[in-house]
């Protein structure tokens, strides 16, 4: 690694001619269009507000057709009157109009415009009167297929219309807005359909009466426009802008540009002002050429710095590694807010009469063009002791050179915005202002909204005390627990030590571990188990035994289930044996009977081993209770008061089970407490994931009882019962109240949400209030039917519960079973205050005293809560907080006591934090005093917000066991006075946001158009930036980078939009670029037009007129990307190998219509049941493909909704796509009756699985399911060619290549030829070219790709990502109907009839490659994989060549090739040194697991590894490269007798078409001698075979050498 770091170091860019060079070199332009219709600018305007905030929409629309708007408006007239009307009637605040404004400027609303103007034309189409639309009708009135063109026509139809609430079916479509109704259990009775063009004058009058209309009526809108006349499908519209542009040194191939060629480094360490000096009018600086001027007027830091820049030396390791503090340094010292006032004044800037860059905008500069500053950046900047402590000091709280962003304490995620992807940081910041102004609307203002979301107060408890209940077996007077192990007196752990202190030389991370070696019972974990059930028993003898024989601090115990008849038994047997034998006998007892069984305990083997022990009582003696089960009778005791006595164990053990509030037994048939922390203990996986989690947390928390000193050696016999002990530990587990570990936390509610949705409130004097507390933090609704037995027990256990010195204030919310009120009726419960100073007693019989009068009751808001709370009818539950507890079983018996345990675990779990933090805050507002009423609402209501929105989503629960998250102003700790920045003012925001970023990264890159247009962007949020450098091993951006971001739209002179494009300036001429797009990960983006080859972009071969304008390239959005995570409902894992398609949908396409042909197709993959499809906007349905999916699966939920989705049944099989973000769908599948157990398709016979050893444990246990080896069988759809072939390209000259390969495929066969290129790479004169050839030459191509997944490992270099795309996506990259597909390097000659490998037995392997040449003897030293580690490795067998392999996809599907390939893929490339040759290792090394048939050798020669005496019997010709000789590849493909023949005619071909105007490319009519020398003068190395012969999980120091392919 440092090798290479330093390689790339001796040629790295020096600095340019200075500030006056700058922007002299030829520009790079590069822009983005979509591929999809554009929208009207004044409804895309509309939309932006509306996406900014829906509710704006209607009341803004209540103020259309504008007056004084041109028929004929200018794109700027329509977005400046609907913004302007906006803000002049408050319909968004400061920060939301100005997001409104960025999304119009993203074109963020044009993928839902699109798919409206397709519904609208297809409406039209069906309209058979003529009206819609038409004059005096282009705004109107759907009536359930009738067209309604004015108001009077539309109040008389209503007026007149049967209420039936079914009148006629409606169907909601995704870009529907409804207006909002009032909280209502009934649906109204119409809802009616408003085709608006509110430019119309029939729209205002039609806009009015619907508002009118309500709440009889539901008023649904829908735009009355199509897509703009002229555009052709697939023709680009709007400039996109939301994305970044990187120009990456082409194989860290830094050429130097030395600065000495324009002036000495004498003239350039002595610049003085006269030097700098301008005259007067001169154009202000821009930051770029500011930072050039400043290191132009830096000295060297020392002779020797300066003499190795003469040197032209690379950059030393100690130079490469100070490089992040450096820049921390140079940003502090010379940025607007310096820290050595004489600095403030320098000539950079001060002569041009402009203030000084800020340090965002320097880090920006710094780190979007950092090859042009990295050499002066490490020689010519000196580090100051106050940034190199304060960076130290602030590496020991956070992890130098990480990056993490915060809004309001709550930590981001990438899908959050995290990376800087514009549109999710948006989408964040609209939630995050909502929440705030959720605080506000209670009374707060928005910097105590901030304060209260984010203090303090929330990260000082130690969640590894939540939960916790003492489940020692004390409170039965002991011998319950029955302990397997005990550190503290077995002879095993005597080489342990008796010092707590050993905690304290323990990483935290090491802590559980067998390493960690002390004599105490520090770890406590007891199990309750059924021991008849075989599961339990193997548990205990397998997992149990293995951890305490691996020495982990663990002391196990074990309480026998005595629930069931045979749990009885088993509990009888085992006390008996563990009583006169003791633990030792009890273990080996368990670990005998264990493997005896079935699927049930075999008795006979028990009664054999309890034989065994020569007992002396039979077993049917001990297992009926009839003996004593601990110890014979003592002196003076009869035998059955013995008897007695010890079966008082079982009762005991009955006893120890109810108080922990453990419920019925099954899965594994068990529960677990960890130090008295309850776990479910269903599956061992689950189970020792909360284990390893819990026991992490109160090792943690001994460690700093420790530190502190408030635990000592001494305290080693109180250790194992310590958390029992704890303050406020409870000795009683109510299982609806203290929520199980692996179920995660309970369902919570935002109670301001929730009331405003149900209509439902409470007045103040609508709760009992208990006596002798002043502040009631917590708010319980009781709900239930309080005609009930039941509920009245509960009602009145309440009441009880407020005697008890209670914090808690009650009110009851009454669910009656049927419509019966009589009791709710009678004492008015729903409005009326229980006063605790006005009653004696709260018996039921003494309510009437209290009551004033009976009152009748509305309960249209009570049964809309119920509803929304998802309780039925009679339902017992209880609502503390906005926490739901419940539904509680009417037998369950809460009491007062369980309600006093509720509270106490609320506040200590919630409530309690969020009491201080509202007591800080308010304590701050004393101008405002609050009465105790007032603060008990404000608790209970913000308590419950911080709880719901420390929630994480569903499908974060359901994929990956998502945890609550806190949230935290830990950065806060972090000093700031050198490397923090700010924008805005903490005061007066509304939002606070906190960025940690190395200056040096991606990350940083990425952020800079953001950071320099925030003010713009987001006025109202405040932002922190802490600088986080880190020390380099190598040089940390090796590429330029650029992004387009748009605060707002910019237009010209004619008001039209001006185009968003990216453009670099001032860029070395030498080096070669590859030009790489960042786009977001739901776009599908490809180049258009680029006159040059965008993979060797060398600016200095440009032609001179190209120089003066620049190179340009236009990129284009051709789809959005959907993707999804399928499950099966019961077994909730995914249905692996199952395939699906989208199919399009629309008002015209009957739902019976089978013959629809899909938009795509895909398969479910193991991991997370992942699967993909692209689409352009459009409403689809998901199907599952015919074939054997159908006979085993249906599907339940679409899962557009989110991962809890209503079912098919309820709302379609429709999901939209209509956002630039795409769509995540999360569908559930079912098997149909019968099919339980069946695979989609089952193993093929011939298919002989080869043990992979460890290999097999990593790929299934850590990344597939335990049916990822099962897929569904292909069914051909349209007749598909007879010989598919696929192969990448990326290059003018590796394209000309691929044109010659095809031609040499077709001259060799008589079959049907169908080519698929991964389109990712290919160029837009490829693109141009390749359909004319397909149509001179007869041969079918399609284009194919697949967005890398985001839970996938990413490649960064582009070579590597090639090869990943020719392994990793075999299984998804092409339809599922194709059977069989060839891969063909791309510089390859074909000489044979490629049929054969079609033809060909593959012998039930997934794939054929050729095997690496063995017999030119010459190249044998190069042969790596004959000696080391894949000697060892192959062990025999071949390593194969991966420039040809045939893949029988059926066959490669049906065993879930793919999903081991991207397992194993996943795991290695953990080791970014890893995979050297990606393409090749990979499948090499899986060979055990997915065997690979070998090919003949002679369907692959190459003059490297093979002799030349079979040339001609070589069935293909690879142009890999000699490592011996280093030829150029051009070279040896003219030793090719019929490739010049190839060449020739390409040419000829190309200029022809050239010549008749169909192509405009010079590259595609380019000779390839031509391509060849312009490769070679961009230092082009060429493809070969040059093998790392590392191992794929090891360090390597080369691999091919390779540019292109």
């Amino acid at each position: 690694m440092v090798n290479r770091a330093l390689a790339a170091a001796s040629v790295l860019l020096a600095l340019g001619s200075g500030h006056g060079a700058y922007g002299a070199s030829p520009p790079v332009k590069v822009s983005l269009r979509s591929a999809f219709p554009a929208a009207d600018t004044l409804f895309e305007a509309l939309e932006a507000i509306a996406l900014e905030n829906s509710t704006a929409l209607f009341p803004l629309l209540s103020h259309f057709p504008l007056s004084g708007l041109p028929s004929s408006y200018t794109p700027q007239d329509a977005h400046t009157r609907v913004f302007d009307l906006a803000q002049e009637y408050k319909l968004l605040d400061g920060g939301s109009l100005s997001s409104a404004r960025t999304l119009l400027g993203l074109h963020a609303a044009a993928p839902r415009l699109a798919v409206s103007a397709q519904h609208y034309e297809d409406r039209l189409q069906q309209e058979t009167s003529g009206r819609a639309g038409g004059k005096g009708c282009e705004s109107w009135v759907d009536w359930y297929g009738e067209v309604l063109c004015d108001a009077e026509e539309l109040k008389t139809k209503v007026s007149s219309a049967p209420g039936d609430p079914d009148y006629m079916a409606f169907k909601s479509l995704p870009f529907d807005y409804a207006h909002a109704l009032p909280p209502s259990l009934d649906e109204p009775p119409f809802k009616v359909v408003h085709y608006a063009d509110p430019t119309a004058n029939g729209f205002a009058p039609i806009h009015a009466a619907l508002l009118s209309l309500e709440p009889k009526v539901e008023y649904v809108l829908r735009w009355a426009r199509t897509a703009r006349s002229g555009e052709s499908e697939g023709s680009l519209t709007d400039y996109l802008s939301g994305y970044g542009v990187a120009l990456d040194l082409k194989k860290m191939d830094y050429l130097v540009i030395d600065d000495r060629a324009h002036r000495s480094d004498d003239a350039a360490s002595s610049t003085n002002d006269e030097d700098l000096k301008t005259e007067e009018g001169e154009a202000m600086r821009t930051p770029e050429e500011i930072l050039t001027c400043i290191f132009e007027s830096l000295p060297y830091v020392d002779e020797a710095a300066k003499e190795r820049a003469k040197a032209n030396e690379p950059l030393t390791e100690d130079e490469i590694a100070a490089l992040g503090m450096k820049a921390t340094q140079f940003i502090s010292r010379f940025s607007s807010r310096p820290h050595d006032a004489s600095l403030y004044v320098h000539p950079c800037w001060d002569n041009h009469h402009q203030a000084p860059p800020d340090q965002l905008t320097l880090m920006s500069v710094l780190s979007r063009s950092f090859p042009l500053y990295a050499t002066p950046l490490a020689r010519k900047v000196e580090l100051t002791e106050g940034v190199v402590d304060e960076v130290y000091e602030n590496w020991e709280k956070a992890t130098p050179g990480v990056g993490a962003l915060w809004i309001n304490g709550r930590a981001l995620e990438q899908k959050d915005g995290q990376d800087g992807n514009i549109f999710s940081l948006l989408r964040t910041i609209r939630r995050e202002r909502a929440l705030v102004q959720s605080i506000m609307d209670l009374g707060l203002t928005g910097e105590q909204a901030v304060e209260v979301l984010m203090h303090p107060a929330y990260t000082k408890w130690a969640d590894a005390l939540d939960g916790i209940v003492d489940a020692s077996d004390r409170p039965e007077g002991g011998d319950v627990v029955l302990w397997w192990n005990d550190i503290e007196t077995e002879d095993r752990y005597q080489s342990f030590r008796p010092a707590l202190t050993g905690l304290m030389r323990m990483h935290p991370a090491a802590l559980f571990s067998p390493m960690l070696q002390i004599r105490a019972n520090i770890i406590n974990t007891v199990l309750v188990l059924d021991l008849s059930s075989p599961s339990s028993l193997a548990f205990l003898s397998n997992q149990v035994e293995g951890i305490v024989a691996r020495g982990y601090p663990v002391r196990w115990g074990l309480v026998p289930a005595v629930e069931t008849d045979h749990a009885m038994v088993m509990a009888r047997l085992v006390y008996y044996v563990h009583g006169r034998y003791g633990s030792k006998a009890m273990v080996g007892f368990i670990k005998s009977v264990t493997g005896n069984h079935d699927h049930i305990v075999s008795w006979d083997a028990v009664r054999s081993v309890f034989a065994s022990f020569e007992p002396a009582h039979t077993f049917d003696e001990v297992a009926e209770g009839v003996v004593p089960l601990s110890k014979p009778a003592e002196a003076g005791e009869t035998q059955e008061e013995a008897i007695n006595d010890q079966l008082d164990v079982i009762k005991k053990a009955r006893q120890y089970s109810k108080r922990l509030g453990q419920p019925k037994n099954d899965g594994l048939g068990g529960h677990g407490f960890v130090n008295g922390r309850y776990i479910e203990l269903n599956d061992w996986i689950t189970f020792s994931q909360g284990f390893q989690t819990e026991s992490m947390l109160h090792l943690q928390f001994l460690q700093e009882l420790v530190y502190t000193g408030q635990l000592k050696d001494t305290d080693i016999p109180l250790v194992s019962t310590l958390f029992y002990d704890l303050p406020g530990t409870p000795s009683r587990r109510n299982p609806y109240i203290h929520q199980a570990q692996a179920k995660g936390d309970a369902k919570i509610f935002s109670l301001p949400e929730l009331f405003k949705e149900s209509g439902f409130t409470r007045g103040k004097d609508a709760f009992v209030v208990p006596e002798g507390s002043e502040k009631h933090p917590i708010t319980m609704y009781v709900v239930g039917d309080f005609d009930s037995p039941a509920g009245r027990a509960v009602l009145k256990e309440s009441l009880e519960f407020t005697k008890l010195n209670s914090r808690s204030r009650v009110t009851f919310v009454h669910n009656p079973a049927t419509d019966s009120d009589q009791l709710i009726r009678k004492l008015g419960l729903e409005a009326h205050t229980f006063e605790h100073s006005s009653q004696k007693s709260f018996s039921i019989e003494e309510f009437d005293d209290v009551l004033q009068k009976d009152v009748a009751l509305n309960r249209a808001p009570t049964k809309l809560i119920l509803r929304k709370l998802g309780l039925a009818p009679g339902d017992l539950a209880i609502l503390v907080n906005g926490r739901l507890v419940g539904p509680i079983a009417p037998e369950s018996g809460f009491v007062a006591e369980d309600f006093a345990t509720l509270e106490s675990y609320e506040l200590k779990k919630r409530v309690e934090r969020v009491e201080i933090a509202l007591d800080d805050v308010l304590e701050q507002d004393s101008e405002k005093p609050r009465d105790a009423a007032t603060y008990s609402h404000l608790a209970s209501m913000i308590s419950s917000i911080v709880a719901s929105i420390q929630q994480p989503d569903p499908s974060e629960v359901g994929l990956f066991d998502a945890a609550q998250r806190p949230r935290s102003a830990s950065y806060r700790k972090l000093s700031g006075q050198y490397t923090l920045s700010w924008i805005g003012t903490k005061d007066y925001s509304k939002t606070q946001m906190t960025l940690l970023i190395d200056p040096l990264s991606e990350m940083a890159q990425k952020w800079s158009s953001i950071l320099d247009c925030w003010f713009d962007l987001f006025p109202d949020v405040y932002l922190e930036v802490y600088m986080n450098p880190t020390q380099h091993s190598e040089i940390p951006l090796k590429r330029f980078y650029r992004s387009n971001i748009q605060s707002r739209l910019q237009y010209n002179g004619q008001g039209q939009e001006v185009p968003a494009i990216v453009e670099f300036a001032g860029l070395p001429v030498e080096p070669i670029y590859t030009l790489a797009m960042d786009v977001p990960p739901s776009w599908l983006v490809r180049p258009r037009e680029a006159m040059y080859d965008l993979d060797n972009i060398q600016l200095s071969t440009l032609s001179p007129e190209d120089r003066t304008t620049g190179l340009q390239a236009l990129f284009a959005l051709d789809y959005i990307v959907i993707e999804g995570h399928a499950r099966e409902t019961i077994a909730d894992s995914p249905p692996s190998g199952l395939q699906l398609e989208l199919t399009p949908t629309s008002s015209t396409t009957s739902e019976s219509n089978t013959t629809t042909v899909p938009v795509d197709d895909t398969l479910v993959v193991a991991n997370l049941g992942y699967f993909q499809f692209k689409a352009k906007p459009g409403v689809f349905e998901l199907g599952i493909r015919e074939g054997r999916g159908r006979e085993v699966y249906m599907l339940e939920s679409v899962g557009a909704q989110g991962w809890d989705s209503p079912s098919v049944e309820k709302v379609g099989r429709e999901l939209a796509v209509m956002s630039l973000e795409g769509a995540t769908i999360y569908p559930r599948f079912g098997r149909k009756p019968g099919m339980d157990g069946v695979s989609v398709l089952e193993q093929p016979e011939a298919y002989d699985a080869h043990s992979g050893g460890i290999l097999d444990n990593i790929v299934v246990s850590e990344f597939l399911s335990p049916k990822a080896r099962q897929t569904d069988l292909a069914v051909s759809g349209k007749p598909q060619a007879e010989i598919n072939i696929f192969t990448v390209a990326s290059g003018h000259l590796y394209e000309r290549f691929a044109s010659i390969m095809i031609l040499s495929v077709l001259r060799n066969t008589k079959s049907t030829v169908k080519f698929w290129f991964i389109e990712n790479f290919l160029s837009p004169s490829f693109l141009e070219f390749i359909p004319h050839m397909a149509e001179e030459y007869g041969f079918q191509y399609e284009l194919v790709t697949y967005k890398w997944p985001s839970w996938l490992r990413a490649q960064k270099e582009k070579q590597r990502i090639i090869w990943a795309y020719k392994i990793l996506f075999l299984d998804v990259l092409f339809p599922m109907d194709l059977k069989k597909v060839i891969f063909v390097d791309a510089d390859q000659i074909v000489r044979a009839d490629l049929q054969e490998l079609v033809d060909l037995d593959l012998h039930g392997a997934p794939y054929g490659y050729t095997p690496m040449g063995n017999d030119n003897t010459d190249m044998e030293g190069f042969r790596f994989w004959k000696t080391g580690y894949w000697a060892d490795f192959l062990n025999g067998r071949p390593y194969h060549i991966s420039a040809l392999y045939v893949v029988d996809l059926v066959r490669f599907r049906a065993m879930a090739a793919g999903d081991m390939l991207r397992g194993h893929y996943h795991a290695l490339s953990a080791d970014p040194n890893s995979l050297a040759n990606l393409d090749q290792d990979l499948p090499n090394n899986l060979q055990m697991s997915v065997p690979i048939f070998s090919l003949d050798e002679d369907w692959l020669w190459c003059e490297t590894w093979c002799i030349k005496d079979r040339l001609h019997r070589a069935k293909t010709i690879d142009l890999c490269q000699n490592p011996l000789t280093k030829e150029p590849k051009l070279s040896r493909a003219r030793q090719i007798p019929e490739w010049d023949l190839y060449d020739t005619e390409i040419a000829n071909f190309s200029r022809r078409l050239a010549e008749q105007g169909k192509i405009h490319s010079s590259a595609a009519t380019a000779d390839t001698t031509v391509l060849a020398n312009e490769a070679a003068a961009k230092a082009v190395v060429a493809d070969g075979a040059e093998r790392s012969e590392d191992p794929p999980g090891e360090s390597h120091s080369g691999g091919r050498q390779v540019d292109e392919l």
